[in-house]
């Protein structure tokens, strides 16, 4: 029988990975780079809750009203900040829209901001079946 050059696909050949090392690297590019992984807004809210949930942040119920103020206020127009007028404006409204999150305006910005930014960066087809 002829000697073969290379090994044989096999599952003996693939290097078991017990603690998900590969997955660890996978989450941790796409926590470099949110923006550059999600394809919708759906993917990026996973793949940000993980990155700080891993990080030890909050739980879903916190984050999720989060991301549902930002997604409702991207759409909406609203303008982002900078000024204390504008700051106020959004703490009141997070205030009426926060739910049972336990997260402050000041702990929710910077969840709100980065959800700004990779909203941002998506088409609007990605993001529109959220809105209906």
């Amino acid at each position: 029988m002829p000697r073969l050059e290379r090994p044989a696909p096999s599952v003996f050949n693939v290097h078991l990975d017990p603690l998900g090392a590969r997955s660890a690297q996978r989450r941790a590019r796409q926590a470099a780079e949110p923006q550059a992984v999600a394809q919708d807004y759906q993917q990026y809210m996973r793949s940000d809750y993980e990155r700080r949930r891993s990080q030890g942040h909050r739980s879903w119920r916190d984050l999720c009203a989060a991301y549902a103020f930002a997604l409702s206020t991207h759409a909406a127009d609203w303008p982002r900040g900078g000024d204390a007028d504008t700051d106020e404006e959004l703490a009141a409204h997070w205030e009426q829209m926060r739910g049972q999150s336990r997260l402050s305006w000041q702990q929710a910005r910077p969840v709100v901001e980065d959800a700004w930014m990779a909203l941002d960066h998506m088409p609007a087809a990605a993001v529109r079946p959220l809105l209906q």
